[in-house]
């Protein structure tokens, strides 16, 4: 495509070709692109609506590395990937609502370890272990 416009800009700069119609073409060129991704579906995963656990009044952004607060003057956020394991949205969600996970399974320690443990959020609402 831009060696088109390069040889398009070429035959402007010797007057071979209308620069308006130029800048037309693109212009239409860019709108037919611009519907056809807006019209595209792009499957995503259920993410529930869940009120942040600190400041009690925004909805979390999920994300897949992170959740964190909409406010930024809240500024509430947790990393999704814990010791090496995706937390998914169920968890998360268990972990908001009930303030545990299910048993997240193939942890890693520093030193290479896996472990079982599920996740619970402590009273600072820092993420903490709980062993079985």
């Amino acid at each position: 495509m831009t060696a088109e416009w390069e040889i398009a800009l070429d035959r402007i700069e010797k007057g071979e070709l209308n620069k308006t119609q130029f800048i037309n073409d693109i212009q239409q060129y860019t709108t037919e692109i611009t519907n056809e991704l807006l019209s595209l579906h792009i499957p995503q995963e259920n993410t529930p609506q869940l009120k942040c656990p600190k400041c009690q009044q925004h909805n979390l952004i999920i994300k897949d590395k992170i959740v964190k607060c909409t406010d930024e003057q809240c500024n509430w956020i947790l990393f999704r990937i814990i010791c090496v394991v995706q937390l998914s949205i169920k968890d998360f969600t268990l972990l908001l609502t009930q303030n545990k996970t299910s048993l997240i399974k193939n942890m890693k320690s520093k030193n290479g370890k896996k472990f079982d443990a599920y996740l619970a959020l402590d009273d600072k609402l820092n993420l903490i272990f709980k062993f079985c």
